[in-house]
């Protein structure tokens, strides 16, 4: 017996609705504390990154989420100026979009 399989077109369209509902959480009236959700891409199986612009810094972040495992404590947390702001989460970035990675992969 065969074992059902996603082609990976429907695949890619299951994580493209779900990147819209998540980027869609986001949009509201601007809060000038709130870190500004600027934008998101799909950069693999399963995996997303969201871009923020930094209320108080100069900076945009670039947040790496697996697109399976974001609700609600997750997107709060990203909501927050201080979560984003934590210097020990900042990677460096070689992404042109961005000035610092956070990985949230495994939150």
């Amino acid at each position: 017996m065969g074992q059902d399989v996603n082609p990976p077109e429907q695949d890619l369209e299951v994580a493209t609705g779900r990147l819209l509902e998540i980027v869609r959480s986001f949009v509201t009236t601007h809060v000038s504390w709130k870190p500004l959700c600027t934008g998101a891409v799909i950069t693999g199986q399963d995996r997303m990154r969201l871009y923020f612009r930094s209320p108080e810094r100069d900076l945009t972040y670039g947040v790496d989420v697996l697109i399976s495992h974001t609700g609600p404590g997750l997107l709060g947390a990203l909501a927050s100026p201080a979560y984003l702001a934590n210097e020990h989460l900042h990677q460096p970035s070689d992404d042109p979009h961005c000035d610092v990675i956070v990985d949230c992969t495994t939150y």
